[in-house]
């Protein structure tokens, strides 16, 4: 059987600028079939530039027998326009979707989407194998495990399959995607990674963590190593980003990775996201990191007060928060903190306090993001079970729309005060100009960014545009 694999058109997130970064989730779906003998395209719509008046031509002239996708919360119409355009080309192909959201929203997706013939739960290389070969021999679905399907009009769900060992896997499919048009708004060439999967920790917005599993799994130095080689001397591309969920969960996993790079010696300068608390606690690999490339460290900080924080099950500190910019600033490497605007009990004042919160923190870029209740995560069973939530088009779902009130706040209002966040620090003048005459280039390059993206924010603002969206 042949599998297409297709990551559709997407628009990119604002703030993010001109971007385009690989599938990494159907990278390693296509390796692990490749590595099975299994017949697979893969095609990347934004970095080969096809639209949707394009696609209906490629899935002809690919002619599969299973037609597979996968999407995040905010990405799922585009993955439910997919498989609607790929049952009207030939109604006989399977149409297979995986990824966080529905895995949370299995029952709801197949009992509203007919088009979806398969829903994978959870990671899908071990599935995606068994799966096909299951469709291939017409054997019974009950015995692919992970999965979920119609079944004479009632909705069949397989057991679970246990977390992947992700030191099993082949490396991504890279020789599929087309990696010389990678790039980010700020940054060199460019391309992503994983090093790791899953979160050691249940903050109660994220949803990741309950997607891959327990425990939190690293792949071995070696591995990240090869990977890292090729991607820097194959593909020339000169900036990485480590997209893991909790990237510096282990100080031999960091250093391991840091002594690759200088094996190798590879020319690479990296980014991560992680946690204030191991940043503290490994601070000894810092200087170790900074040399090997560590240009920016993006930190969760969340909340203004240890309150905020113990709401969201962060189990860290504002203290904790401190120390690590303060360590980031002594190595020169770029901060980067993300903060909610709109929990449930957020006031005007609370906002301000963030604000001003953000600025004694001293971090280099605050990004300050909408509180929106993903599915799979606790703080959506709440909303959901409390009818707290607004607006259920998952295409808001984007951490930059507003979709439900605060107990004190309506909705126009979060938005309104939602910018005031984003004018209010990039505006400042001493802010912007400390920025674009910083000696660290790529702190200089990210505020020209940024700059552009507050000025084109506040016009849109002033003009009256968008009602609850940035």
């Amino acid at each position: 059987m042949k599998v297409l694999l297709i990551d559709p058109p997407i628009q990119v997130w604002e703030l993010m600028g001109d971007c385009c970064a690989p599938p990494l989730g159907l990278a390693y779906i296509a390796a692990v079939l490749e590595r099975n003998d299994i017949p697979v395209e893969l095609i990347h719509c934004n970095g080969m530039n096809i639209s949707w008046k394009d696609l209906p031509r490629l899935i002809r002239k690919s002619s599969p027998d299973i037609l597979g996708t996968g999407a995040m919360t905010p990405m799922f119409s585009g993955a439910v326009k997919l498989v609607t355009m790929a049952k009207e080309i030939d109604p006989q192909i399977k149409t297979v979707v995986g990824g966080s959201h529905v895995t949370f929203t299995y029952e709801d997706t197949l009992r509203q989407i007919p088009e979806i013939d398969i829903v994978v739960r959870g990671e899908g290389e071990e599935t995606i194998v068994d799966l096909v070969k299951c469709l291939e021999t017409r054997s019974d679905l009950k015995n692919v495990k992970g999965i979920a399907y119609r079944n004479n009009g009632n909705i069949t769900v397989t057991e679970n399959r246990p977390p992947v060992d992700v030191n099993s896997l082949p490396l991504p499919a890279y020789h599929l995607l087309p990696m010389e048009k990678y790039h980010f708004e700020f940054l060199e060439e460019f391309s992503t990674m994983l090093t790791s999967r899953g979160c050691p920790f249940s903050c109660t917005f994220c949803s990741e963590w309950g997607f891959w599993g327990r425990p939190w799994r690293a792949r071995n130095p070696e591995s990240v190593g090869e990977e890292l080689e090729i991607v820097t001397r194959k593909y020339k591309r000169k900036s990485v980003w480590f997209g893991d969920d909790c990237f510096n969960a282990n100080y031999n996993h960091i250093k391991g990775i840091c002594e690759q790079i200088e094996e190798r010696d590879l020319d690479v300068q990296w980014f991560y996201q992680g946690r204030a608390d191991f940043l503290i606690e490994y601070r000894d690999l810092l200087p170790l990191m900074q040399k090997t490339g560590n240009v920016m460290t993006q930190i969760g900080v969340e909340a203004s007060t240890n309150e905020g924080l113990t709401s969201l099950n962060k189990k860290v500190s504002v203290e904790q928060m401190k120390e690590a910019v303060h360590l980031m600033k002594k190595y020169d490497i770029v901060s980067q903190g993300l903060i909610i605007i709109g929990t449930p009990e957020d006031t005007k004042e609370s906002i301000l306090h963030k604000i001003a919160y953000m600025k004694s923190l001293k971090v280099d870029f605050p990004i300050f993001t909408m509180f929106t209740p993903f599915p799979g995560s606790i703080v959506y069973e709440k909303a959901k079970e409390e009818n707290l939530i607004e607006d259920f088009d998952f295409d808001h779902f984007d951490m930059a729309y507003v979709v439900m009130p605060t107990d004190k706040m309506r909705r126009d209002e979060l938005f309104r005060w939602y910018g005031e966040c984003h004018r209010e620090y990039y505006s400042d003048p001493l802010q912007i100009l400390t920025g674009l005459l910083s000696r660290n280039r790529f702190k200089r390059a990210i505020w020209r960014h940024m700059f552009r993206y507050g000025l084109k924010q506040a016009i849109r603002m002033y003009r009256g545009k968008g009602k609850y969206r940035l």
